[in-house]
């Protein structure tokens, strides 16, 4: 129980990575605070950490919305007094050829992917800072790391996601803040299904599992004096470089 009496709060936490990444920290003794758009899915995941003997309470909201992010913030510190572990998990994507994306596309993906990143942490910090010290984990992409063809925006979105946690590390570290990214390459969960990928794709049963990256999550977090996770990155097996 490396993580107990930690308080985690993880975005985008009703399906795959999120999903995942709560059960993972609950085993590990967090309690959890989980957001996502579906009531029903929250109430599920609920169930699922308290059947691995953790403790969750879940707040619907639109992770794209400073309301709302503000709002599951403040529910959060008024239910534990304290976040402890912030996981900015939310995000869409998509794969078309460049000249095919809209700019309805745009907004859509750079504002679930970038902004969410950015509001949750925004509203956070403060709360980091004034209790000295606490976590962050940025779940990012290798598309973050370098460009490929029919993700532009996709990839625009994730890079963003990296420059923000390279600069709140650099700002951050001193105060006892660590800000991790973890950077998974294809992980075969519902991710962009319909925008570009299929259950039965060809490359979908060799990726890699959520629970994977969800360990990458609780490897970046747990406690270590003399040193930060910096960035975690995962390739899955049938997958190039």
């Amino acid at each position: 129980m490396r993580l107990k009496d930690k308080i985690a709060l993880v975005t985008g936490a009703s399906r795959g990575i999120g999903y995942a990444s709560c059960l993972a920290l609950a085993r590990e003794g967090a309690t959890i605070v989980g957001t996502a758009r579906s009531t029903k899915d929250l109430a599920e995941l609920e169930k699922a950490v308290t059947a691995v003997g953790g403790k969750a309470k879940t707040f619907p909201g639109d992770v794209t919305k400073s309301a709302d992010v503000a709002s599951v913030v403040k529910q959060a510190i008024d239910a534990f007094g304290r976040v402890d572990i912030l996981v900015n998990n939310a995000g869409i994507g998509g794969y078309r050829p460049f000249l095919d994306w809209t700019e309805e596309d745009y907004d859509r993906i750079m504002t679930t992917n970038a902004k969410s990143t950015w509001l949750f942490c925004k509203e956070v910090l403060p709360h980091m800072l004034k209790q000295g010290g606490g976590n962050i984990v940025n779940v990012s992409s290798v598309a973050g790391l370098q460009g490929y063809p029919n993700e532009g925006i996709y990839c625009m979105s994730k890079f963003a996601q990296v420059a923000l946690s390279q600069s709140l590390d650099r700002e951050f570290y001193q105060k006892n803040i660590k800000v991790s990214l973890v950077c998974p390459g294809g992980v075969e969960t519902h991710f962009a299904i319909g925008d570009g990928r299929t259950y039965d794709g060809a490359n979908m049963k060799g990726f890699s599992s959520a629970e994977d990256v969800a360990e990458a999550v609780v490897l970046a977090v747990l406690p270590r004096d003399r040193s930060r996770v910096v960035n975690v990155i995962l390739r899955p097996m049938n997958e190039m470089t």
